[in-house]
């Protein structure tokens, strides 16, 4: 099962969430080992000396030689409750006491204390209460006083076990945040940063075999794909080359034979021959091949065709009208069924009558003789619906194939439908195949796009696998 997401901003999102990740797991197992803290004196040094600082700040001499000591809230408390395990004093330079702590065993060691030890420890009864104690004078408006406080090990320890804690979990809570404050930024930047990747994906899906032409930006996208970029310019450029010949080469091809073919017909037409016959039905389904190859050459480019506003009944209409004489002798009645109210399309109004006279013709060739060809048109689309023996299951996949005649003996090229697909695709609209509603026979539907969307060789193929 793969397990690594395939997109790369979620990859770039999630290896920057594991390496930040990571160094947060190494800075909490750092902090949570205790190693790096100092040892217990130096941590007591440190406390008694941050005390002293705080003490002094409160210090306010008097004119008069008073001194008020005016102690915070939380210093108030701690001395006043336990007075075992800490307490202050301050002396004036004749040794007069003229600020201290409540009375207690913490105070009396302070007491007890000669000038000038700066930091010692002493014990009360138990090694457990043992007491640090620090001497330092302070000047305070041109007077010298001396600062004594005295605060036992387990009361800094505590204190600072419990400062670790809520430093730790602050950290894990802030630490969390910062992650998902990360992880979005991370993913709005990645997000933006591909942007020009999408777009220029959405231009190369839009690239197809009549805009080869077109190119894919390359200075919008990052640096690290622009060669990827530009490659595949390179092979569009070769691509289209090499359509460009394939179609002149078929269109060429088709106009350099008609003229030999012509003139074969008319010199078969001048002899008396006893294939006469044969021979006229071989150069005329001939005829008819290099005809639809110069359709199908001229269908698959986009600048042959001239997009305009104009109506789509009157064109169905013109084709029916065209082939009344070819139904006639084939015996096939063509009939139709306009329900559709005027309605101006952007279409090439030449292409849409080839479209509709391949479909009616194809009917034509595949009804029985006293059958009917119905030729039918709403807000959709329009339809030809025939009644002969319809298209087997196994054909319909190749329906739109060139060349491709499946098992009819008629004199077709096996192009008319490859030509109304690719006519429909540049239109933006779609051709299908479906069984009448009722009886026997073919349908071949053409629905309409939305109004205005002409595709005009936009687009991938509408058959990437046909011949």
């Amino acid at each position: 099962m793969r397990l690594r997401p395939l997109s790369l901003a979620a990859r770039l999102v999630l290896a920057s969430l594991l390496g930040m990740a990571a160094a947060i797991g190494v800075a909490f197992m750092v902090m949570s080992d205790g190693k790096w803290i100092s040892s217990p004196g130096r941590v007591m040094r440190i406390e008694l000396a941050d005390e002293v600082a705080d003490i002094a700040k409160v210090m306010r001499p008097a004119a008069d030689g008073a001194l008020s000591v005016v102690l915070p809230e939380r210093m108030v408390s701690m001395y006043d409750a336990m007075p075992r395990d800490a307490a202050y004093m301050v002396l004036d330079t004749a040794g007069t006491v003229r600020a201290q702590s409540v009375p207690g065993p913490a105070r009396e060691v302070l007491q007890a204390m000669s000038s000038g030890n700066g930091f010692a420890t002493a014990y009360l009864h138990h090694p457990e209460l043992m007491l640090g104690t620090l001497e330092r004078d302070v000047v305070q408006d041109g007077q010298t006083y001396t600062i004594r406080v005295a605060q036992s090990r387990r009361l800094i320890l505590t204190l600072k076990r419990f400062a670790g804690e809520l430093y730790l979990r602050s950290a894990a809570i802030n630490s969390f945040l910062a992650l998902l404050t990360f992880a979005v930024v991370v993913y709005l930047t990645v997000r933006r940063m591909l942007r020009s990747v999408r777009e220029a994906s959405a231009e190369a899906a839009r690239i197809g075999p009549g805009t080869l032409s077109a190119r894919l930006p390359t200075d919008r996208v990052p640096t690290e794909l622009a060669p990827m970029v530009s490659a595949f310019n390179g092979a569009l450029a070769r691509l289209e080359t090499g359509f460009r010949v394939q179609q002149e080469f078929l269109a060429s091809a088709a106009h350099e034979l008609k003229t030999p073919l012509a003139l074969l017909q008319a010199q078969i037409e001048l002899e008396d021959s006893p294939n006469k016959a044969d021979l006229l039905r071989d150069t005329a389904l001939m005829a008819r091949i290099v005809h639809q190859l110069l359709h199908l050459a001229e269908a698959s480019e986009g600048h042959n065709y001239g997009f305009a506003q104009a109506e789509l009944a009157p064109v169905l209409l013109e084709a029916l009208e065209y082939l009344q004489r070819a139904a006639q002798r084939r015996g096939v009645r063509l009939e139709h069924a306009i329900q559709a109210p005027p309605r101006r399309l952007q279409m090439d109004a030449g292409a849409v009558f080839v479209l509709a006279k391949n479909l009616i013709e194809n009917a034509i060739n595949h009804a029985p003789p006293g059958s009917v060809v119905l030729l039918s048109c709403d807000d959709s689309g329009f339809r030809v619906c025939d009644q002969g023996s319809g298209v087997a299951a196994g054909d319909q996949p190749h329906l739109f194939k060139r060349f491709w005649r499946g098992n009819c003996d008629g004199d077709g090229a096996g192009l008319g439908l490859a030509i109304c697909q690719q006519i429909c695709h540049m239109h933006g609209w779609t051709i299908r195949h479906e069984p009448p509603a009722a009886g026997n026979g073919a349908c071949f539907v053409v629905e309409l796009g939305p109004p205005g969307k002409a595709l005009a060789a936009h687009g991938p193929d509408p058959d990437p696998g046909r011949g």
